[in-house]
């Protein structure tokens, strides 16, 4: 009798465990990179920006966590290596982090979340976002060239690429959020898009 409750105990155990593993494995992320700014703004090539976005219902603090591309890697919850100064490491639920590259000056409307060193290329990146433990949460591949946003000689020019509807799309529309220089920003840095972004 033992023997029939101990098989049937661990079949259980493996059972659920396999159940949990699946779960983990098809959920969704709970933060994504929602947004790049990879070619910068009108005003300057170099005010790259890249946005995070907390697609939960509970806030997540991104202490220890960490974004990296190449040689590049930001901690998201101090200032070490590649990252200047931190201003907040809680995001909301369906809240924004916004990332700006060497100063507070990429997104001038915007006050940064957090200011980091190191460039994107223009002729595209892997970002990788892990969480504290060192899993990787979410990936953006455009190691064989960017698939949304525009340089300098785009339609427009400077355009962020932005993840909408689970989709990256060229920003084509001026948003309301402006660069060092005035200039209105193609893109929605530290906002939800809205409709006319979507086109």
């Amino acid at each position: 009798m033992k023997k029939v409750v101990g098989k049937f105990f661990l079949v259980f155990i493996l059972l659920f465990g396999l159940i949990s593993v699946t779960g983990l494995a098809g959920s969704e992320p709970q933060v994504v990179i929602s947004e790049v700014a990879w070619s910068g703004t009108p005003s300057s090539w170099a005010d790259e920006w890249i946005e995070l976005k907390n697609t939960s219902k509970e806030k997540i603090d991104l202490t220890g966590w960490s974004l990296s591309w190449e040689e590049t890697k930001i901690n998201l919850g101090k200032e070490e290596g590649d990252t200047a100064s931190v201003n907040k490491t809680v995001i909301e639920p369906g809240g924004f982090v916004l990332l700006e590259r060497t100063d507070d000056k990429s997104v001038a409307s915007v006050k940064a979340d957090l200011i980091y060193k190191g460039s994107l290329s223009n002729s595209g990146e892997k970002l990788v976002l892990e969480n504290e433990k060192g899993d990787e949460v979410t990936t953006v591949d455009g190691s064989e060239g960017w698939v949304a946003g525009t340089s300098s000689d785009g339609e427009p020019g400077y355009a962020s690429m932005e993840l909408v509807g689970g989709k990256w799309k060229t920003h084509k529309v001026k948003g309301e959020q402006k660069d060092s220089s005035g200039n209105l920003i193609y893109g929605t840095p530290g906002s939800q898009p809205g409709e006319k972004s979507e086109k």
